[in-house]
C-alpha cells in the first residue's frame, strides 16, 4: 500500500535541483504557520476520530472538529480566529479536512505499525474518500428527514423552516405584513419601500419580540374595524337622514299634484 506524501515535501521532491539540506527549513517555515500537531483553540493533539483537522473554506483556519461542533448553531459555524461565517452548512463534517496535517498522521500510524513489525494501518486516500461519502449521506438523510416531517422547528432557535425553501429558517420578519420569512422570501416578497424586514438572528429576545409585534398589529387591526364601523354608521345615518329629505319631497310632489289636478277640473 503506498502512502501519500506530504504535498509540500512532494512538490519538495518533483522540483528540478532536489535537496535534503533544505528540508528541515521548509518544515520549520511551515511549522511557523500552521501547527501540525495541535489545535490552535483547545491545545489538544489532533486525531483520527473527533479531532480531524477541518478547514473553514472562508477564511482558511484550520481547527480540530470537537471545538467546531461547539461553534456550530443553526446550520452557521462562525470561526472563533477571525470572526467570519460559513452558511448552510449541514453539518461540521462536510468541512474539508486539512490534507497536509491528515497525511503526517497517518505517516507517523503507519511508521509505529512498521516498527513492530505491522503493516500500513491507513490508507489516507481512501480513508478521507471513505469520509466524504458518511458525510454526504449523512446531510442526504437530514434533508429527506426535514422535508417528510414539515413544518418542523429548528431547535436552535425555535424558529420554523420556509415552506417554499425548506432548507431556510425563517428569521427575518416583516413589519409591515407581520409575517416570517426566509433570506429568499425576504428578497422576493418583502423589498417594497415600506416594507422594513428585521433579522430575528439579531434579536435577544425573540418570542417576546414576536408577541410585542403581533399585539401590536391586533391593536391595528382593531382600531381599523372600530374606524370601519364608525364609517359604516355614518354612512347609514347619512342615508337615513337622505331617505327622510327624498319621502317629504315625494308627500310635497303628491299634494301639488293633487293641487294642480283639481285646478285642471
Amino acid at each position: 500500500m503506498k502512502t501519500v506524501q506530504n504535498p509540500t515535501q512532494y512538490f519538495f521532491e518533483q522540483s528540478n535541483n532536489p535537496s535534503t539540506e533544505y528540508l528541515p527549513k521548509i518544515n520549520e517555515f511551515a511549522s511557523k504557520l500552521l501547527n501540525q500537531k495541535q489545535c490552535v483553540l483547545c491545545k489538544n493533539d489532533y486525531n483520527m476520530k473527533d479531532r480531524l483537522p477541518r478547514i473553514l473554506i472562508h477564511c482558511g483556519h484550520t481547527i480540530c472538529t470537537a471545538c467546531l461542533t461547539n461553534f456550530y448553531r443553526n446550520r452557521r459555524v462562525r470561526c472563533p480566529l477571525c470572526l467570519k461565517l460559513i452558511k448552510h452548512l449541514d453539518s461540521v463534517d462536510r468541512l474539508p479536512i486539512n490534507h497536509t496535517i491528515f497525511t503526517r498522521m497517518s505517516d507517523d500510524i503507519n511508521n509505529k505499525s512498521k516498527l513492530h513489525g505491522g503493516t500500513e494501518v491507513i490508507d489516507p486516500q481512501q480513508y478521507l474518500f471513505t469520509q466524504f461519502q458518511q458525510s454526504a449521506l449523512q446531510s442526504q438523510k437530514a434533508r429527506q428527514q426535514q422535508q417528510n416531517t414539515y413544518p418542523q422547528v429548528d431547535p436552535d432557535s425555535g424558529l420554523e423552516f420556509c415552506e417554499f425553501h425548506t432548507d431556510r429558517v425563517k428569521h427575518f420578519f416583516c413589519m409591515k405584513h407581520k409575517v416570517t420569512c426566509c433570506r429568499i422570501c425576504s428578497e422576493m416578497i418583502h423589498q417594497k419601500k415600506d416594507c422594513i424586514v428585521v433579522d430575528l438572528y439579531e434579536i435577544d429576545d425573540v418570542p417576546q419580540f414576536l408577541k410585542e409585534a403581533y399585539q401590536l398589529n391586533e391593536e391595528n387591526n382593531n382600531n381599523q374595524q372600530l374606524n370601519q364601523r364608525r364609517e359604516d354608521m355614518g354612512f347609514i345615518q347619512d342615508c337615513e337622514q337622505n331617505d327622510g329629505e327624498n319621502q317629504f319631497n315625494d308627500d310635497d310632489l303628491e299634494d301639488e299634484f293633487e293641487d294642480n289636478s283639481i285646478q285642471s277640473i
